[in-house]
Protein backbone atom coordinates (compact mmCIF):
# COMPACT_ATOMS: atom_id res chain seq x y z
CA UNK A 1 0.00 0.00 0.00
CA UNK A 2 1.61 3.56 -1.36
CA UNK A 3 1.41 6.82 0.28
CA UNK A 4 -1.72 7.61 -2.16
CA UNK A 5 -3.82 4.60 -0.65
CA UNK A 6 -2.71 6.10 3.31
CA UNK A 7 -4.33 9.27 1.93
CA UNK A 8 -7.34 8.23 0.82
CA UNK A 9 -8.06 5.85 3.61
CA UNK A 10 -7.80 9.02 5.75
CA UNK A 11 -9.75 11.25 3.93
CA UNK A 12 -12.28 8.55 3.63
CA UNK A 13 -13.00 9.49 7.72
CA UNK A 14 -12.23 12.75 7.43
CA UNK A 15 -15.21 13.75 4.31
CA UNK A 16 -17.28 10.48 4.59
CA UNK A 17 -21.01 10.75 3.68
CA UNK A 18 -22.17 7.62 2.44
CA UNK A 19 -24.96 5.96 4.62
CA UNK A 20 -23.95 2.92 6.31
CA UNK A 21 -27.46 2.71 7.83
CA UNK A 22 -28.80 -0.68 6.27
CA UNK A 23 -32.12 -0.44 3.95
CA UNK A 24 -33.21 -3.54 2.87
CA UNK A 25 -35.38 -3.03 -0.08
CA UNK A 26 -38.78 -4.85 -0.63
CA UNK A 27 -37.82 -4.73 -4.26
CA UNK A 28 -35.25 -7.35 -5.03
CA UNK A 29 -33.62 -7.68 -8.04
CA UNK A 30 -35.78 -9.95 -10.49
CA UNK A 31 -35.81 -13.87 -11.07
CA UNK A 32 -34.51 -12.45 -14.90
CA UNK A 33 -32.01 -10.46 -13.58
CA UNK A 34 -30.73 -13.16 -11.18
CA UNK A 35 -31.07 -15.72 -14.00
CA UNK A 36 -29.17 -13.09 -16.32
CA UNK A 37 -26.72 -12.49 -13.90
CA UNK A 38 -25.65 -16.42 -13.43
CA UNK A 39 -25.78 -16.84 -17.52
CA UNK A 40 -23.00 -13.89 -17.44
CA UNK A 41 -20.88 -15.20 -14.72
CA UNK A 42 -20.78 -18.59 -15.60
CA UNK A 43 -22.94 -21.62 -14.96
CA UNK A 44 -19.37 -23.89 -14.36
CA UNK A 45 -17.02 -21.73 -11.16
CA UNK A 46 -18.31 -22.50 -8.24
CA UNK A 47 -19.06 -19.26 -6.23
CA UNK A 48 -16.09 -16.68 -5.74
CA UNK A 49 -15.51 -16.29 -1.23
CA UNK A 50 -15.38 -12.21 -0.55
CA UNK A 51 -14.40 -11.26 2.38
CA UNK A 52 -15.35 -8.28 4.30
CA UNK A 53 -13.56 -6.71 6.96
CA UNK A 54 -16.01 -4.57 9.47
CA UNK A 55 -13.16 -1.91 8.74
CA UNK A 56 -9.85 -1.24 7.76
CA UNK A 57 -7.30 -3.31 10.37
CA UNK A 58 -9.59 -5.91 11.02
CA UNK A 59 -7.58 -8.89 9.37
CA UNK A 60 -8.47 -9.27 6.22
CA UNK A 61 -4.88 -9.58 4.88
CA UNK A 62 -4.38 -12.21 7.84
CA UNK A 63 -7.00 -14.43 7.00
CA UNK A 64 -6.69 -14.00 3.44
CA UNK A 65 -3.12 -15.23 3.75
CA UNK A 66 -4.41 -18.18 5.86
CA UNK A 67 -7.31 -19.06 3.38
CA UNK A 68 -5.80 -18.68 0.08
CA UNK A 69 -3.41 -21.20 0.51
CA UNK A 70 -6.38 -24.11 0.05
CA UNK A 71 -5.46 -25.41 -3.55
CA UNK A 72 -9.21 -24.86 -4.75
CA UNK A 73 -9.02 -21.02 -4.19
CA UNK A 74 -6.76 -18.43 -6.08
CA UNK A 75 -6.95 -15.10 -4.66
CA UNK A 76 -7.17 -11.99 -5.96
CA UNK A 77 -6.97 -12.43 -9.88
CA UNK A 78 -5.70 -10.01 -11.57
CA UNK A 79 -3.23 -8.71 -8.53
CA UNK A 80 -6.61 -6.65 -7.43
CA UNK A 81 -5.93 -6.57 -3.74
CA UNK A 82 -8.67 -5.13 -2.65
CA UNK A 83 -12.34 -5.09 -4.19
CA UNK A 84 -14.24 -1.90 -3.11
CA UNK A 85 -17.54 -2.43 -5.44
CA UNK A 86 -20.43 -2.19 -2.93
CA UNK A 87 -19.21 1.01 -1.36
CA UNK A 88 -19.94 2.44 -5.01
CA UNK A 89 -23.22 0.58 -5.90
CA UNK A 90 -24.99 4.08 -5.77
CA UNK A 91 -23.53 4.82 -9.16
CA UNK A 92 -25.47 1.90 -10.14
CA UNK A 93 -28.50 2.26 -8.69
CA UNK A 94 -28.03 6.09 -9.99
CA UNK A 95 -27.53 5.31 -13.56
CA UNK A 96 -30.90 2.92 -13.76
CA UNK A 97 -32.84 5.32 -12.61
CA UNK A 98 -31.89 7.79 -14.90
CA UNK A 99 -32.06 4.55 -17.45
CA UNK A 100 -35.60 4.48 -16.68
CA UNK A 101 -36.12 7.95 -16.35
CA UNK A 102 -35.04 8.88 -20.01
CA UNK A 103 -37.23 6.71 -21.46
CA UNK A 104 -40.06 6.15 -19.03
CA UNK A 105 -41.90 3.40 -21.26
CA UNK A 106 -39.14 1.11 -19.92
CA UNK A 107 -40.11 1.47 -16.37
CA UNK A 108 -41.70 -0.96 -15.02
CA UNK A 109 -40.22 -3.63 -17.85
CA UNK A 110 -37.20 -3.57 -15.63
CA UNK A 111 -36.67 -4.50 -12.13
CA UNK A 112 -35.75 -1.32 -9.89
CA UNK A 113 -32.52 -2.98 -8.49
CA UNK A 114 -31.55 -5.31 -11.71
CA UNK A 115 -28.85 -3.35 -12.50
CA UNK A 116 -26.92 -4.33 -9.32
CA UNK A 117 -26.82 -8.59 -10.05
CA UNK A 118 -25.85 -7.89 -13.86
CA UNK A 119 -22.84 -5.46 -12.94
CA UNK A 120 -21.57 -8.07 -10.23
CA UNK A 121 -22.12 -10.60 -12.38
CA UNK A 122 -19.65 -9.22 -15.29
CA UNK A 123 -17.49 -7.92 -12.93
CA UNK A 124 -16.92 -11.35 -11.51
CA UNK A 125 -16.74 -12.95 -14.88
CA UNK A 126 -14.09 -10.45 -15.83
CA UNK A 127 -12.08 -11.48 -12.80
CA UNK A 128 -12.42 -15.27 -13.52
CA UNK A 129 -10.43 -14.55 -16.87
CA UNK A 130 -7.71 -14.02 -14.45
CA UNK A 131 -7.97 -17.42 -12.19
CA UNK A 132 -7.15 -21.04 -13.53
CA UNK A 133 -10.11 -23.02 -14.84
CA UNK A 134 -11.71 -24.87 -11.67
CA UNK A 135 -10.30 -22.50 -9.13
CA UNK A 136 -12.65 -20.61 -7.08
CA UNK A 137 -11.79 -16.89 -6.55
CA UNK A 138 -10.53 -15.25 -3.25
CA UNK A 139 -11.17 -11.67 -3.10
CA UNK A 140 -11.53 -9.09 0.07
CA UNK A 141 -12.32 -5.35 1.25
CA UNK A 142 -11.87 -3.92 4.31
CA UNK A 143 -15.21 -2.23 4.98
CA UNK A 144 -19.15 -2.84 4.95
CA UNK A 145 -20.49 -0.16 3.12
CA UNK A 146 -23.36 -1.36 1.54
CA UNK A 147 -23.04 -4.38 2.89
CA UNK A 148 -27.17 -5.39 2.77
CA UNK A 149 -26.50 -4.93 -1.00
CA UNK A 150 -24.32 -7.82 -1.02
CA UNK A 151 -26.97 -10.71 -2.49
CA UNK A 152 -28.24 -8.61 -4.47
CA UNK A 153 -25.12 -7.37 -6.54
CA UNK A 154 -23.30 -11.09 -6.18
CA UNK A 155 -26.30 -13.50 -6.01
CA UNK A 156 -24.34 -16.20 -6.76
CA UNK A 157 -21.10 -15.75 -4.56
CA UNK A 158 -20.25 -15.85 -0.62
CA UNK A 159 -19.75 -13.91 1.58
CA UNK A 160 -17.31 -14.26 5.08
CA UNK A 161 -18.24 -10.88 6.99
CA UNK A 162 -14.95 -10.30 9.42
CA UNK A 163 -15.45 -8.54 13.08
CA UNK A 164 -12.69 -7.68 15.34
CA UNK A 165 -12.80 -6.56 18.77
CA UNK A 166 -13.55 -2.73 17.91
CA UNK A 167 -10.99 -1.53 20.76
CA UNK A 168 -8.33 -3.74 18.98
CA UNK A 169 -9.44 -1.77 15.94
CA UNK A 170 -9.48 1.51 17.15
CA UNK A 171 -5.99 1.07 18.59
CA UNK A 172 -4.40 -0.33 15.16
CA UNK A 173 -6.21 2.60 13.12
CA UNK A 174 -4.81 5.76 15.79
CA UNK A 175 -1.34 4.01 15.56
CA UNK A 176 -1.53 3.40 11.59
CA UNK A 177 -3.26 6.96 10.90
CA UNK A 178 -2.19 9.50 13.46
CA UNK A 179 -4.29 12.26 11.89
CA UNK A 180 -7.30 10.38 12.77
CA UNK A 181 -8.86 11.33 16.38
CA UNK A 182 -10.14 8.24 18.39
CA UNK A 183 -13.61 9.78 18.28
CA UNK A 184 -13.67 9.51 14.53
CA UNK A 185 -12.19 5.70 14.74
CA UNK A 186 -14.63 4.57 17.64
CA UNK A 187 -17.67 6.14 15.40
CA UNK A 188 -16.57 4.69 11.97
CA UNK A 189 -16.30 0.71 14.13
CA UNK A 190 -19.71 2.09 15.55
CA UNK A 191 -21.53 2.43 12.43
CA UNK A 192 -19.71 -0.63 10.18
CA UNK A 193 -20.74 -2.76 13.66
CA UNK A 194 -23.94 -1.46 12.99
CA UNK A 195 -24.08 -2.57 9.51
CA UNK A 196 -22.44 -5.68 10.10
CA UNK A 197 -25.29 -6.64 12.56
CA UNK A 198 -28.20 -5.74 10.44
CA UNK A 199 -26.76 -7.72 8.12
CA UNK A 200 -26.63 -10.69 10.18
CA UNK A 201 -29.99 -10.80 11.10
CA UNK A 202 -30.78 -11.01 7.24
CA UNK A 203 -28.22 -13.08 6.43
CA UNK A 204 -28.08 -15.56 9.11
CA UNK A 205 -31.23 -16.95 8.21
CA UNK A 206 -28.82 -18.18 4.57
CA UNK A 207 -28.53 -22.12 4.26
CA UNK A 208 -25.19 -21.83 3.06
CA UNK A 209 -22.41 -19.12 1.66
CA UNK A 210 -22.58 -16.93 4.64
CA UNK A 211 -20.57 -16.76 7.63
CA UNK A 212 -19.88 -14.24 10.47
CA UNK A 213 -16.31 -14.81 11.84
CA UNK A 214 -13.84 -13.26 14.33
CA UNK A 215 -10.40 -12.42 13.68
CA UNK A 216 -9.39 -13.19 17.22
CA UNK A 217 -11.04 -16.78 16.30
CA UNK A 218 -8.77 -17.16 13.52
CA UNK A 219 -5.64 -15.81 14.99
CA UNK A 220 -6.00 -18.48 18.43
CA UNK A 221 -6.82 -21.18 16.44
CA UNK A 222 -6.08 -21.00 12.50
CA UNK A 223 -6.86 -24.25 12.35
CA UNK A 224 -9.87 -25.01 13.29
CA UNK A 225 -10.57 -21.34 11.67
CA UNK A 226 -10.04 -23.15 8.44
CA UNK A 227 -11.93 -26.26 9.07
CA UNK A 228 -14.87 -23.81 9.67
CA UNK A 229 -14.45 -22.30 6.46
CA UNK A 230 -14.33 -24.99 4.37
CA UNK A 231 -17.57 -26.35 6.19
CA UNK A 232 -19.61 -23.14 5.69
CA UNK A 233 -18.27 -22.51 1.87
CA UNK A 234 -17.69 -26.12 0.28
CA UNK A 235 -14.16 -26.34 0.14
CA UNK A 236 -12.26 -30.18 0.55
CA UNK A 237 -11.21 -29.74 4.37
CA UNK A 238 -8.63 -32.90 3.06
CA UNK A 239 -6.93 -30.65 0.34
CA UNK A 240 -5.88 -27.72 2.65
CA UNK A 241 -2.13 -28.19 3.95
CA UNK A 242 -2.97 -27.53 7.40
CA UNK A 243 1.56 -28.32 8.26
CA UNK A 244 1.90 -24.53 6.88
CA UNK A 245 -0.37 -22.60 9.13
CA UNK A 246 2.44 -22.11 11.76
CA UNK A 247 4.45 -20.58 9.23
CA UNK A 248 2.21 -17.85 7.87
CA UNK A 249 4.48 -14.56 8.14
CA UNK A 250 2.71 -11.16 9.44
CA UNK A 251 1.90 -8.64 6.66
CA UNK A 252 0.74 -5.11 7.94
CA UNK A 253 1.22 -5.13 11.34
CA UNK A 254 1.90 -1.78 13.49
CA UNK A 255 3.33 -3.33 16.31
CA UNK A 256 6.16 -5.24 14.05
CA UNK A 257 7.05 -1.89 12.46
CA UNK A 258 8.89 1.30 13.50
CA UNK A 259 6.54 4.50 14.16
CA UNK A 260 3.91 2.45 13.87
CA UNK A 261 4.31 2.53 10.30
CA UNK A 262 2.17 -0.41 7.68
CA UNK A 263 5.12 -2.13 5.97
CA UNK A 264 3.43 -4.90 3.99
CA UNK A 265 6.31 -7.05 3.33
CA UNK A 266 6.24 -10.13 5.07
CA UNK A 267 7.80 -10.68 8.76
CA UNK A 268 8.68 -13.50 10.06
CA UNK A 269 5.47 -14.25 13.15
CA UNK A 270 7.97 -13.43 16.44
CA UNK A 271 6.56 -16.58 19.21
CA UNK A 272 5.37 -13.61 21.56
CA UNK A 273 3.53 -11.81 18.99
CA UNK A 274 -0.13 -11.37 19.15
CA UNK A 275 -2.27 -8.66 17.78
CA UNK A 276 -4.91 -9.30 20.18
CA UNK A 277 -5.44 -7.21 23.08
CA UNK A 278 -3.51 -3.86 23.05
CA UNK A 279 -6.29 -1.94 24.20
CA UNK A 280 -5.06 -3.04 27.93
CA UNK A 281 -2.70 -0.27 27.82
CA UNK A 282 -5.54 2.35 27.27
CA UNK A 283 -5.81 4.72 29.49
CA UNK A 284 -8.82 5.50 31.76
CA UNK A 285 -10.10 8.43 29.31
CA UNK A 286 -9.74 6.39 26.11
CA UNK A 287 -12.07 3.22 27.93
CA UNK A 288 -14.52 5.29 29.26
CA UNK A 289 -14.85 7.37 25.60
CA UNK A 290 -14.93 4.22 23.71
CA UNK A 291 -17.89 2.63 25.90
CA UNK A 292 -19.82 6.32 25.35
CA UNK A 293 -19.46 6.01 21.72
CA UNK A 294 -19.24 1.96 20.95
CA UNK A 295 -20.06 0.20 23.98
CA UNK A 296 -23.33 -0.95 22.94
CA UNK A 297 -22.02 -2.65 19.77
CA UNK A 298 -19.31 -3.94 21.57
CA UNK A 299 -21.58 -5.95 23.76
CA UNK A 300 -23.96 -7.02 20.73
CA UNK A 301 -21.32 -8.05 18.91
CA UNK A 302 -20.31 -10.88 22.26
CA UNK A 303 -17.19 -9.13 22.64
CA UNK A 304 -17.77 -8.39 26.45
CA UNK A 305 -21.00 -9.13 28.50
CA UNK A 306 -20.83 -5.74 30.37
CA UNK A 307 -19.23 -2.26 30.27
CA UNK A 308 -17.07 -3.08 33.22
CA UNK A 309 -13.90 -3.52 31.85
Amino acid sequence: MGVTDDLGKYLDYLFDSRSFAPGFPVDEPSEAALQAARSIRGEAPAPALIIHGIMPRSGTVYVGELLRRHPDLHAYPNRLWELPFLQHTDHILKMQRDFLRTYQQNVGKIGERDFLPLFGAAFIAYLHAFAPEGRRILLKVPGVHHLDRFFAAFPHEHLLVLVRDGRDVVHSTCKTWPQITFGMACRRWKRSARMVLACHHCYAKRSQGYWLARFEDAVRDPAGFVREACRRFGLDQAAYPFHQVGDLPVRGSTTLSEQGQVDWAPVQRPSHFSPIGHWRDWSWWRRWRFKRIAGRELIDLGYCEALDW
